[in-house]
């Protein structure tokens, strides 16, 4: 994340118009928390400590998220406004949702977005705002009936955006309930994994082919890849 983080600044100040698009996974589970989160104190970092896991504050906003190895984190980081419009970030989440349905349709998932209705009436209840990201859907998530798929959160710049997301590919959730504090039973009510959606085990590798080619069909392009530029290397 961190990573980028650097992208982002680095494409704000770039000269020209480019977009790039990043799949990675964790090595070891960790929570992330959102940019705007109050984490200092709280029982959230506590849990983390007692069950030895790593935690990070990420670069965009939105809330906890526990990832591992068997999710895929996405990112988007791009300053072309050809493609991504003059700067609203409802029409860009929109346009990469549409790349994301894309790419799950083709490991037999089909997903909707969530509108108004689909969105919790209490988002603005302090208890709403720090509860995990999973527990419920903002506009133009994407779910599986009424269970949360994927969680996206978008950070802006002048010029560059970046928007990140998770994709549980499959979900350990008893892990993740002593992680987040939340009752093993209501995650499993309100969040999905790609697997279990689709019936059958869906690998890293899978997602990942089946997410290009949704980015590709989407916008009309051809990814090619690339080399990470050395000076923006955090690792």
């Amino acid at each position: 994340m961190k990573s980028d983080e650097a992208l982002l600044h680095w494409l704000n100040n770039f000269p020209g118009r480019m977009t790039i698009l990043r799949f990675y996974r964790w090595s070891v589970p960790t929570v992330s928390f959102g940019k705007y989160q109050r984490i200092e104190g709280t029982s959230d970092k506590a849990n983390c400590r007692r069950l030895g896991l790593d935690w990070v504050q990420r670069p965009t906003g939105g809330r906890a998220v526990m990832h591992d190895d068997d999710e895929l984190t996405y990112s988007v980081i791009s300053s072309d406004s050809e493609f991504f419009g003059s700067g609203s970030i409802g029409d860009s989440y929109q346009l990469i949702a549409k790349a994301l349905v894309d790419g799950l349709k083709r490991v037999g998932v089909t997903v909707q977005t969530a509108s108004r209705k689909n969105v919790s009436s209490s988002r603005g209840h302090e208890r709403e705002r720090r509860s995990p990201c999973f527990l419920s859907a903002s506009r133009d998530e994407l779910i599986v009936g009424d269970r949360k798929l994927v969680g996206s959160a978008q950070y802006r710049l002048k010029r560059s955006f970046l928007q990140h997301g998770s994709i549980p590919l499959r979900i350990n959730y008893s892990l993740m309930s002593a992680a987040l504090a939340v009752d093993k039973k209501t995650l499993r009510q309100r969040m999905i994994s790609v697997s279990e959606a689709a019936g059958r085990l869906v690998t890293f590798g899978t997602m990942i082919r089946a997410l290009k080619a949704g980015f590709e069909y989407r916008f009309e392009i051809q990814l090619r890849p690339n080399k990470f530029p050395e000076k923006l290397r955090v690792l």
